[in-house]
């Protein structure tokens, strides 16, 4: 439930204010930021429905294809989730290193899928946008973000077994 609201504030978020905080006519993409972090927090099934969930509702509402942003969301968050066990949880480094990373590979796939789907993108663009300022600014949100998420979505796990 607490994800749903989540997914909800961010949506309206995004559509609403966060275009008024722009740098060089660049945005941050909230729904990434929220997606690594979520990864992070809660395994490889939360992500990839997180993903899932959150691609869907963002190309209904900010895109003219639909199902290219739900499937890089949906590969970001299976991945992420994946490997999150592999990571300290405690180390702010890591949503920094899976932002940037996860900001880079989304517009590399995202100019890839237009690309082929018609549309009149350059290499130029493509790299432009995958390399842009957009990653520092999702990092900085990530930063400001990380210690929030993870004290409202993490329940603590306790293992005797490993580790």
């Amino acid at each position: 439930m607490l994800i749903i609201a989540i997914i909800i504030l961010n949506l309206i978020l995004q559509s609403t204010v966060i275009h008024y905080f722009s740098i060089m006519g660049v945005v941050p993409n909230t729904s990434l930021v929220l997606l690594v972090l979520i990864s992070l927090a809660k395994g490889k099934v939360y992500g990839g429905i997180f993903g899932l969930i959150i691609g869907i509702l963002q190309d209904i509402l900010f895109s003219v294809t639909l199902g290219i942003s739900s499937l890089v969301y949906f590969i970001i968050g299976y991945f992420i989730g994946f490997v999150e066990d592999t990571f300290a949880r405690d180390n702010i480094i890591n949503p920094i290193i899976f932002t940037a990373s996860s900001t880079i590979f989304y517009n590399i796939v995202y100019s890839v899928f237009l690309y082929f789907l018609s549309t009149k993108i350059t290499f130029d663009e493509a790299i432009s946008a995958a390399f842009s300022i957009e990653i520092i600014y999702n990092c900085l949100i990530a930063i400001l973000a990380y210690k929030t998420i993870q004290k409202v979505v993490v329940e603590p796990k306790i293992r005797f077994n490993k580790r």
